[in-house]
C-alpha cells in the first residue's frame, strides 16, 4: 500500500474481535450488564460510530465528550456520564434523557439533590477506593491515594448515601473504577471485595455496580475478558442478585489498543560518538503522549536501501526538534536504512486523539476492512491549524472589573 507516512491504521476485524470477546464474557457470566466504551481512550468519531453500531454505550467524562457522543449517534440513555467536571446544563439534559450519571463531586451532588424529581434508577455514586486493599505491585498513587469518588473512611460516602435517601433516592448504583499498574485479576478481586463490604455495611441493593475499566485486551499472554468478569461475579454474586443488579464495565484500551498501528518512515541516519541517530517522520507524541512507555511492539519493513552499519546501537527518534523525543533504542545488530518503515503496533489507546498538533500536525487515520482501506481522518494541514487557532474576529471582551 503506497501511502505517505506517517499514518495510523485501524484493523476493523481485530477491533470487532476485541468487542466480541468482552460481549461474550458478559453474556456468559453476567448477562444483565451494560458494556460501555471509554471515549477518552480514543475519541475518533469513526471509532465512536463503530461502537454505536455494535450497541455499546459511550462512557464520557466531560460535557464535550457527551456532545460528541450525541453527534456520533448515541442517545442520552446510551451514555454513561462520569467525572467530577459535569456542567449543570449537561447534567439537566442527562437527567431528563435517562443517561447513567455517576456522582463524583460536591457540586453535582447538590444539583442532583435539588432536582431529585428528575431521577429514576440512573444515578450512581463513585466510591473512593482506598489503596491499602491492593498489593503494592498492582497500583500507583499509594502515598496520596486515588483522586476520584467519595471516601467511606472519612465518613463522606455515608453522608452522600444518607442525603440521597432523604430526598427519596433509595435506588442507586455504585461506581468503583480505579487505575492499576498490573491490570491483574487480583485488582478486580480486591475492588469487588471492597464493593461487597460497602454493600453489606450500608445494607444496599444497588441498581448497578460499575466496576470501571483498566482491563487488558488483545494480548493472549494476559488475563482474558472471561477471567475478569468471572472474578468479579465470584466475589459479588453472594451480595447482589445478578438478575436485578446490572454490572457496568468501561473498557477502553482493551478494545482499541491492540488493533491500531502507526506507520512511520526513516528520514535520516547519522552517527554520533555514542549511538546512531535514526530520525523518523513520526513522534513519541503520536504513540506515547504521556511519556511513560518503556518499550514498544514494533516491526521494520525494509525498502532495499543500504544501511549505515556504524556498529552502534540505533536511537530511534521523532521528527520534533525536542531532544527528549526519543522513542526507543535498538541493538547495534539491527539494520535500519533511510526509507525503511518502522511500524509501531498496538498503539490505539491514548494516541490518535491525545497527542497534539505540535510542529507537525495530526496524521491521517485509515481503517482496514478485509482488503479495502478507508480514510476516516485526513491529515491536518496548515490551513486547518490556522483556522483552529485563530479567532475569526479578534474580538474584545468587556472588562467589568473596577
Amino acid at each position: 500500500m503506497n501511502i505517505q507516512t506517517p499514518y495510523f491504521l485501524i484493523d476493523k476485524e481485530e477491533l470487532e474481535k476485541n468487542v466480541n470477546t468482552f460481549s461474550n464474557a458478559l453474556q456468559k457470566y453476567w448477562p444483565n450488564s451494560i458494556f460501555s466504551y471509554s471515549v477518552k481512550t480514543n475519541s475518533l468519531p469513526w471509532v465512536l460510530e463503530f461502537m454505536h453500531s455494535k450497541k455499546i454505550r459511550a462512557e464520557v467524562v466531560s460535557d464535550e465528550e457527551y456532545q460528541l457522543s450525541k453527534l456520533c449517534g448515541f442517545s442520552d440513555d446510551q451514555i454513561v456520564y462520569n467525572g467530577p467536571i459535569k456542567g449543570n446544563d449537561q447534567l439537566e439534559s442527562a437527567l431528563k434523557g435517562k443517561a447513567i450519571i455517576n456522582i463524583d463531586s460536591e457540586h453535582e451532588l447538590m444539583y442532583i439533590l435539588e432536582n431529585y424529581h428528575l431521577v429514576s434508577d440512573n444515578i450512581g455514586v463513585r466510591v473512593n477506593v482506598p489503596t491499602h486493599i491492593f498489593k503494592k505491585e498492582d497500583i500507583g498513587y499509594e502515598e496520596d491515594g486515588f483522586r476520584f469518588g467519595f471516601s467511606d473512611e472519612t465518613g463522606r460516602l455515608e453522608k452522600v448515601i444518607n442525603d440521597l435517601k432523604k430526598v427519596g433516592i433509595s435506588k442507586f448504583g455504585l461506581h468503583f473504577h480505579v487505575n492499576s499498574v498490573s491490570r491483574s485479576n487480583d485488582v478486580y478481586s480486591s475492588i469487588s471485595k471492597y464493593a461487597k463490604n460497602i454493600i453489606n455495611k450500608y445494607q444496599l441493593a444497588p441498581s448497578y455496580i460499575d466496576i470501571g475499566g483498566g482491563f487488558f485486551g488483545g494480548l493472549p499472554t494476559k488475563p482474558s475478558a472471561e477471567s475478569y468478569i468471572a472474578t468479579i461475579r465470584e466475589e459479588l454474586e453472594d451480595v447482589v442478585d445478578i438478575n436485578t443488579t446490572k454490572l457496568i464495565i468501561e473498557p477502553g484500551s482493551a478494545i482499541i489498543g491492540s488493533c491500531v498501528e502507526l506507520y512511520s518512515s526513516v528520514l535520516d541516519l547519522k552517527e554520533t560518538q555514542n549511538v546512531e541517530i535514526v530520525t523518523t517522520d513520526a513522534s513519541r507524541l503520536h504513540i506515547d503522549p504521556l511519556w511513560k512507555k518503556q518499550n514498544y511492539f514494533y516491526r521494520i519493513e525494509k525498502m532495499g536501501n543500504e544501511s549505515l552499519n556504524s556498529g552502534k546501537d540505533k536511537l530511534i527518534c521523532g521528527y520534533t526538534c525536542m531532544d527528549h523525543d526519543r522513542i526507543m533504542k535498538l541493538d547495534k545488530e539491527v539494520s535500519v536504512a533511510a526509507g525503511d518503515q518502522i511500524i509501531f503496533e498496538k498503539v490505539g489507546a491514548y494516541s490518535i486523539t491525545l497527542g497534539g498538533p505540535f510542529i507537525r500536525y495530526y496524521p491521517k487515520v485509515l481503517v482496514k476492512e478485509e482488503n479495502d482501506y478507508l480514510i476516516v481522518r485526513d491529515e491536518m494541514n496548515v490551513g486547518d491549524y490556522y483556522s483552529l487557532h485563530r479567532s475569526k474576529t479578534y474580538r474584545g471582551i468587556k472588562n467589568d472589573q473596577k
